[in-house]
Formats: structure tokens, C-alpha cells, sequence
């Protein structure tokens, strides 16, 4: 539990971090990164961008500008216009803009009052000013409501605001289907008025000020606390010119008022009359086209047209999105801490991977968002994060295995240790090993004769040859008992046949202590040989000591003592066997019977045999 805490508390922080991110993160690099991904994944293809053919523009553009003068026009000719179109069998026409004062010709005024009494499908729009300083990002407080001027007589019905509200990237995604006028009242979007008029009945959008919200029919429209909804773009600056291939049908104001275009085109359409010329400045950018901006009456024409088709785009519940980015944030950090290395890595991008099928499929199926970005640098930070904690883990742990094991075994065993991170922790197991005891004949005689400093010198030369030994036949130096040395084989790494291994490692020590022995006796006079001792069978093996002062690998029982005692008994260059030990040996090795022993400690005799050679 102590080795996941960490990871665990990294997953629990994370998780809060992405969640406020997810919750509060509006504005800032974060949410603009967050939405070009939203942008990218609404792309359609040019088969899925073909406008309704039932929404036709008429354009302001520079042609008509250059053939009725500078704006303001007079009124009259939009009258005439708008008359023309509904009485040539328009199912309605807006007029894109505003109003606001009386014109200079009272007979004017009058002319659009008449037409618009006379149609009830003809739409002026209303511009909300909104209070610069909100008390919350949710909150809308009006300030001002502009209207047509008062001259132009109209029914409340046929007017529609017509702000959009972007994003803090000034990306225009969502329209506002309502908004409150001065005492409170909604007012509906001009582009609803005009989808309307598309819809069958059942099918029309409307207010509900009893349950405060939108619906189309009796589905209700996924709105936020603005009455936004994100909506579809169907058409974009690139969608015009010579070459075009898509875009809502476009003619020239002049056009269709000198009668080049037949109003008679415009039969069972609705028409959007508005600005179409860089001088008037009503363009703005969208997902689709953000070097380029598109015209303000381009954008109400895919307002329109996402209405018609009833496609809204709406967020996950909240909870949800949160249980999503804990999941994905917990799946990153478990295949972290438990895959290891390319593995663990093609694990981590491939939750990625599959996060972001997840992310279109939910999208596309069920026109939700879900959160991405946030769930994926959630991910990636929770993968660094752990790995860093486990490479740190790592190098403590090889660290203490190679502290612990490094003065026992080869370093090839130490690897091979590492390799298999199994925890070192006080406490041993039973294991099944030979044991050997060595001890140096005639040192104590040796150390008389010799200064302290040569008799180290003298011993090191020994003990080294052992270790040496030791290892090469791939067993544990346990310890150095004095000019003694304990050696285990078959632990800490397990080792079959380990008895012939101790066998093989007590002949060459034999044999290589020959040139040592002659060498000493020849410069000193003095014996000094090994006696060896070894012993097969079961024994507690571990580490003893306290896990946090000092741990030292050892083996305990009955088939090290005997080994002891055996080697206590053994003759200058004699290496006596214990009889579990020579019956394992026995096919491999020659061996002699000594016959039974009495050794200290054991209350019966002992069967004792002597190495011989083979």
C-alpha cells in the first residue's frame, strides 16, 4: 500500500487540477487550444458543406454601392424590394440591419411600414447591448435594447435580435437563440423567426417561459445558461470565387432590384437582405475561416440553416466529464506504474489514441463534447508523473540491492536480482541450499611471525581468492568470519544443481590455494591450507536485521551448522561432505567415507564423507 500511495495521490491530484481547468478554465491559451481541437473535429467534409438551397442572400456588395450611392440608401428601396420578393412567393425575408433612427423622408418610413403590414413575414432586427462589466460569466444584464426608429411601424412578432457573442478568441461558435430585453421579456433570435418559416409546425422552435428553456417541437434545444447553443458552418470565405464549389446562393442587391434577377427566383425561399462589401465592416471569423472572416449575413445563414436541421452540440453533464477525466487520468498512471519501458510507453499512447476515437465517437454519434484537451495532458502529466516517482523507486531499490547483494554475489547475479524487483524487506523463506564453511589452516602460527600490516596482506590474498571463487561458480559470500568465509549456493538466486556448484568451487580453491600455499610456506615455513565444509538441504534464507539501521543476507538452520561443524573438523586441504550433500555430488564427484562423526551440537553421529576428485 506504501509503494502505491504516491501514485494514488498523484491520480487525486491531478484529477482535481483537470477538473477546475475543465470547470473554470475559460479564456487563455487553455480553452483557445481546447476549442481549435472542437473547430477540427467539426470540419466537414465537402460533401457534408452543401448549403440548404433555400436560403438565398441578397448583397450589399461594392457592385451595388457603386450603382445606388454610399449607405444609408433610402428606405423606399428596400420597400420596393421587400415587397417584390414576398409578392413574388418568398416564405420570408430579413432585412440585416439596423434601423435605429427615422429616415430623412418621413414617406419612407411609411413605404416599409406599409410593407410590413401588409407581410407578416418580413423580419427587422433588434441589437442588445449588453452591460460591459457582468456579475458572473453566466449572467446577462441588459443595458440598452435598440429598435427600428418609431417611425417604421412594425409588430413585435417580426422582430429578432441579431447578436453573436464570441468566444474570448473572437470565434464565432454558438448563437444565442434569446435574449432579455429591458423588463425581461426574450427575445428571439431573427434567425429562428426565419427557421421557422422552413420548419413544419410541429417542428418550430420556441420559448417556454415556463420551464425556461428552448424547444424544437417538444425536444429541448441543449442551450448553456446564455441560451447558446453551438451550431454547424456550412459555408466559409473559401467557399466563393471563379472555382467555387459551395456557399449559400448569393445575387447583387442592384441585380435582383433592376430586375436582372427575376424576384420570382427567390419563390418558396427565405432571403437574407444584409451587407456583402469589406467597407461596411460587418464580418466576423469562425471555426471554418479565421484568416478569412465571413460576413455577418453569411452567418446567419448558417444559423439558419443549424436550426433547420436541428444538429446541436451541447456538453457532457459535468459529472460526467469528470468521471471521464479521473478514468483516464487513473488508466495513465496504472499503466505507468505497472508496464515498463516500450511497452509502458505504447500502452500510454495508445489510451491517447483510444481516448481521441472515444472523443469523435461521442461527438459524432451523440453531438457531444466531451473534454479533450484537458483529459489528455491530464494523461500525460499522470504518465511522467508516476513513471518519475517509479524510475526514482528504481534507483532506491537497485540502489539497496546493490548495497545488500553487491558484496555476495556477482555482479551478473546483482543484475539478474534487479531484473526480477522482487522487494527487499526484512525475513527470510525456506529455501533448499548448499551451504560451505572455509576456514585457513595455519593462519593464527602465520599471524604470529608476520607485522600486522603483512598479515592483512597475507589474509586479503586469501579471502580474495575465495570470493573470487565463490562467484565465478556462482554462489553467495555470505560473510567473513575472521580468516573464515560462509557461502551459500542456490540463494539468492536460485541455482540448479547448486550442491556441484559448492563442489566445483571447494576443488578450485583447493587447487588455485596450491600456488599460495607454496609461495608462504617457502618464504615462512608454514602450513596454511584450506579446510572446507559443505552441507545440502533446507534453510531459512533472508535478511536479518532492522529495514531501516542495517540488513545483512544470511542463511539459519539445522543444514548450516552442520556445514560449520564440518569444516570445524576439516584437515588442511581436506574438504568434508555432509551425506545430503555427498548424495547429490556422488555421480559428479568422487567421494570417500570417513563414516560416522559426532558433531558439537547434534545428539546422534553424523555420516561425513571426503571430497576426492573426478
Amino acid at each position: 500500500m506504501k509503494k502505491i500511495a504516491v501514485p494514488m495521490l498523484i491520480v487525486g491530484i491531478l484529477s482535481m487540477i483537470t477538473a477546475y481547468l475543465y470547470s473554470y478554465g475559460n479564456g487563455g491559451v487553455f480553452q483557445m487550444v481546447e476549442h481549435a481541437f472542437r473547430d477540427a473535429l467539426r470540419t466537414k467534409s465537402v460533401e457534408e458543406q452543401i448549403p440548404d438551397d433555400r436560403i438565398k442572400i441578397i448583397a450589399i456588395d461594392e457592385a451595388s454601392l457603386q450603382q445606388l450611392g454610399p449607405f444609408p440608401w433610402p428606405r423606399a428601396v428596400y420597400a420596393q424590394l421587400v415587397g417584390e420578393l414576398m409578392q413574388a412567393g418568398a416564405q420570408a425575408v430579413a432585412l440585416d440591419l439596423l434601423l435605429i433612427d427615422p429616415s430623412e423622408e418621413v414617406e419612407d418610413d411609411r413605404a416599409l411600414s406599409e410593407q410590413l403590414s401588409k407581410y407578416a413575414h418580413i423580419y427587422l432586427p433588434v441589437q442588445v447591448t449588453l452591460r460591459s462589466l457582468q456579475p458572473d460569466g453566466q449572467s446577462l444584464v441588459v443595458e440598452r435594447v435598440d429598435r427600428p426608429a418609431p417611425s417604421i411601424r412594425i409588430d413585435p412578432g417580426q422582430l429578432g435580435h441579431v447578436n453573436v457573442l464570441p468566444d474570448s478568441d473572437g470565434v464565432i461558435r454558438n448563437m444565442s437563440l434569446g435574449l432579455p430585453d429591458e423588463q425581461g421579456m426574450m427575445l428571439p433570435s431573427l434567425d429562428i423567426l426565419m427557421a421557422n418559416r422552413l420548419l413544419p409546425k410541429e417542428q418550430q422552435i420556441r420559448w417556454d417561459p415556463n420551464d425556461n428553456g428552448w424547444y424544437q417541437g417538444r425536444e429541448r434545444i441543449p442551450t448553456d445558461d446564455r441560451h447558446q447553443v453551438a451550431i454547424d458552418f456550412f459555408s466559409s470565405p473559401y467557399g466563393y470565387g471563379e472555382e467555387a464549389m459551395n456557399g449559400y446562393d448569393r445575387q447583387s442587391f442592384c441585380d435582383v432590384l433592376a430586375g436582372i434577377v427575376d424576384p420570382a427566383y427567390y419563390k418558396d425561399t427565405i432571403v437574407l437582405i444584409g451587407p456583402y462589401a469589406t467597407s461596411l465592416s460587418d464580418r466576423h471569423m469562425t471555426p471554418l475561416s479565421r484568416s478569412m472572416t465571413l460576413y455577418g449575413v453569411e452567418i446567419h445563414a448558417n444559423m439558419i440553416q443549424s436550426l433547420v436541421e436541428g444538429r446541436f452540440y451541447k456538453e457532457a453533464p459535468f459529472g460526467w466529464s469528470v468521471f471521464a477525466l479521473i478514468t483516464g487520468i487513473f488508466a495513465a498512471a496504472w499503466c505507468a506504474y505497472r508496464i515498463r519501458g516500450v511497452r509502458g510507453a505504447l500502452c500510454g499512447l495508445s489510451m491517447i489514441v483510444g481516448y481521441t476515437l472515444i472523443w469523435v465517437g461521442i461527438y459524432s454519434i451523440g453531438a457531444v463534447f466531451i473534454p479533450y484537451l484537458t483529459e489528455v495532458i491530464g494523461m500525460s502529466a499522470a504518465y511522467i508523473l508516476v513513471i518519475a516517482y517509479r524510475s526514482r523507486e528504481d534507483r532506491r531499490a537497485r540502489q539497496q540491492v546493490e548495497e545488500l547483494f553487491g558484496r555476495y554475489v556477482s555482479p551478473a547475479v546483482v543484475t539478474e536480482l534487479l531484473q526480477s524487483n522482487v522487494p527487499i524487506r526484512a525475513g527470510g523463506t525456506k529455501c533448499d541450499i548448499t551451504v560451505m564453511f572455509i576456514d585457513i589452516r595455519g593462519f593464527t602460527p602465520l599471524s604470529e611471525r608476520l607485522e600486522p600490516e603483512r598479515t592483512i596482506q597475507v589474509l586479503n590474498q586469501y579471502l580474495h581468492l575465495c570470493a573470487e571463487t565463490i562467484f565465478q561458480h556462482h554462489g553467495t559470500l555470505d560473510k567473513f568470519i575472521g580468516d573464515g568465509v560462509m557461502a551459500i549456493f542456490g540463494a539468492p538466486h536460485t541455482l540448479d544443481r547448486h550442491a556441484e556448484h559448492a563442489a566445483r568451487a571447494a576443488m578450485e580453491l583447493q587447487q588455485r590455494s596450491e600456488d599460495l600455499y607454496r609461495k608462504i610456506s617457502a618464504e615462512l615455513d608454514v602450513s596454511v591450507r584450506f579446510g572446507i565444509g559443505i552441507q545440502s538441504g533446507e534453510a531459512v534464507v533472508g535478511n536479518v536485521g532492522s529495514e531501516t539501521l542495517r540488513l545483512d543476507y544470511t542463511a539459519i538452520g539445522d543444514t548450516v551448522n552442520v556445514a560449520a561443524r564440518l569444516e570445524s573438523q576439516a584437515k588442511p586441504g581436506q574438504v568434508l561432505v555432509g551425506e545430503e550433500a555427498n548424495r547429490r555430488i556422488q555421480d559428479a564427484f568422487e567421494t570417500q567415507s570417513i563414516g560416522p562423526l559426532r558433531l558439537k551440537g547434534k545428539a546422534e553421529a553424523v555420516m561425513v564423507y571426503e571430497l576426492i576428485s573426478k
